[in-house]
């Protein structure tokens, strides 16, 4: 168990390939901002920058991924400048199990570059996403997912060829394996003794405890029983939490239950009582008002909006 697969898992984080694109000469597409699913780009040959209205840009190069988890609008090409496609002319039904070859030009440097979806339950994968920065700029080179990712690309059909079974599917699960992998490798290089959630998964208790907590939420944790746990005592675990994640470790746990109270508010039938009471509170008053106060709304009214934006 680890605090960043536990994340996904309970996010519901899930991927999918937009196309798979050839580029030659100056080109550009635009990526309009999207508050549903972030957007990645995974260049397999030549290269490209991408480039954000903040100004904030990025060069990739054969084996590079940029990901952009907040939904941003930006710029992919290999010239920014250039007049910019919008990147839903460049996406089109095909037979089915089947990527969607895109050309872009006809002269020119070659780059082949592949635009990926994801999504999940934001308010579940929050300690996550909204712990990275714009633009996560990742080097895949020699990695088995990206191997992969690429073989399932080449597996394109003939004119006769019935669709190959589950070759979407497929595809779509790799696609979340090659961010995995990504994440994984971005995480390891923050700095040591830095702070935050991303920080802490490289501290050997921090990141144990981080797990515990996203993996069983529902348990009576006190701090004495999670050091136990991960195996420091209570003073020191609490300190050293605090310390890399900048709030007590009985503070966190309480955002971690209110982010499953608001799904199993939007996914269930259940009182908010009930949900409450799960959530480790004595009374609806004090759940509603924490629940305010993380949300911004009171569960009753977080239950109507976001089942109906679902």
């Amino acid at each position: 168990m680890d605090a960043l697969s536990e994340v996904l898992r309970l996010a519901r984080f899930t991927g999918s390939v937009l196309a798979d694109v050839s580029s030659r000469g100056s080109w550009c597409v635009s990526i309009p901002a999207s508050g549903v699913r972030a957007c990645a780009h995974l260049v397999l040959e030549g290269r490209a920058q991408v480039h954000l209205g903040s100004g904030e840009f990025v060069h990739l190069e054969a084996g590079d991924i940029a990901f952009l988890s907040g939904g941003a609008a930006h710029l992919i090409g290999s010239d920014p400048e250039a007049p910019a496609k919008p990147l839903a002319s460049l996406i089109r039904a095909t037979a089915p199990g089947d990527p969607a070859p895109v050309s872009l030009g006809s002269s020119g440097f070659r780059a082949r570059w592949v635009p990926l979806a994801f999504s999940w339950e934001h308010h579940l994968g929050a300690s996550l996403f909204t712990s990275l920065p714009p633009i996560v700029h990742v080097s895949l080179r020699g990695s088995a997912p990206l191997e992969w990712f690429r073989d399932s690309l080449g597996l394109a059909l003939t004119g006769s060829d019935a669709p190959r079974s589950g070759a979407e599917a497929t595809r779509a699960r790799l696609a979340e394996v090659v961010l995995i992998e990504a994440l994984r490798r971005h995480i390891e290089t923050q700095p040591a003794g830095g702070t935050g959630w991303l920080a802490a998964l490289g501290d050997r208790y921090v990141g144990a405890a981080l797990a515990l907590v996203h993996g069983r939420p529902g348990e009576d944790w006190t701090v004495e029983k999670l050091g136990r746990q991960v195996g420091l005592s209570r003073s020191a675990l609490a300190e050293r939490f605090t310390n890399r994640m900048g709030e007590p470790v009985i503070a966190f746990l309480t955002h971690v239950r209110l982010q499953l109270a608001a799904e199993e508010l939007v996914a269930t039938p259940r009182s908010i009582e009930s949900v409450s009471e799960d959530a480790g509170y004595e009374s609806v008053t004090a759940f509603s008002r924490a629940f305010k106060r993380a949300f911004g709304k009171p569960p009753s009214v977080w239950r109507v909006r976001a089942r109906r934006k679902r």
